[in-house]
């Protein structure tokens, strides 16, 4: 099974964990990837977007104003659970999966 963002998003509704017979899920509502807007958005060639903000269920994404262009999408990295609904709406396809970040405890 492999992770695909742009089919869709993760509602964490756990039947993938209930089809699977290895123990490999865990019960948070969580992945160990955050989401990351890449340079291929559109706001990088001017073009005003907001779906990925507008998709995100838990509002990681919001948007700063710059004098003279399109909001820029900034990402929250710890709001971000790595659903992959803002990777399913970005028409760019300008947003990836990548490793988290962890914090040293």
């Amino acid at each position: 099974m492999e992770l695909l963002p742009d089919h869709g998003e993760c509602t964490f509704c756990g039947a993938c964990a209930e089809a699977c017979p290895e123990p490999v899920f865990e019960a948070s509502a969580g992945m160990a990837h955050v989401m990351e807007i890449t340079t291929d958005c559109f706001v990088q060639a001017g073009i005003a977007c907001m779906s990925c903000r507008d998709s995100c269920p838990n509002a990681a994404i919001t948007m700063q104003p710059q004098i003279g262009a399109p909001f820029l999408p900034r990402l929250d990295a710890a709001a971000c659970t790595g659903c992959g609904a803002c990777a399913a709406s970005c028409p760019a396809d300008a947003i990836r999966a990548v490793e988290r970040e962890v914090e040293n405890a």
